[in-house]
């Protein structure tokens, strides 16, 4: 007779859209301008990604990433507002891994 094939397990897969790998993202304040993201913008960060392998230097990405983010001209209040919304556009692999899996704030 024929080897029957195991069955196989598809529940066991993380859900990488779960409320809990989104609740940390930064939402803007109540009342605060809302920055536009442009492509190219989104386009420059996507170029620049940082996936957190051993030859990556991350001090270098975040370097790189302010001085993309900076170009926005945001005023210091949204700052960090803006800085927080953008940083997920510019991670992949498992560096894009561990920010979504970082617990809420």
């Amino acid at each position: 007779m024929a080897e029957e094939t195991p069955p196989r397990n598809t529940g066991a897969m993380p859900c990488h859209n779960s409320p809990r790998r989104h609740a940390h993202l930064a939402r803007p304040q109540r009342g605060a301008r809302q920055t536009e993201m442009k492509i190219g913008l989104l386009q420059l960060l996507y170029a620049n990604p940082f996936s957190g392998l051993p030859h990556e230097d991350p001090y270098n990405h975040l370097v790189k990433f302010y001085e993309i983010i900076g170009s926005l001209g945001a005023t210091e209040a949204e700052e960090e507002s803006v800085f927080m919304r953008m940083f997920q556009h510019s991670l992949i692999g498992t560096a894009k891994d561990w920010y979504l899996d970082l617990p809420a704030q």
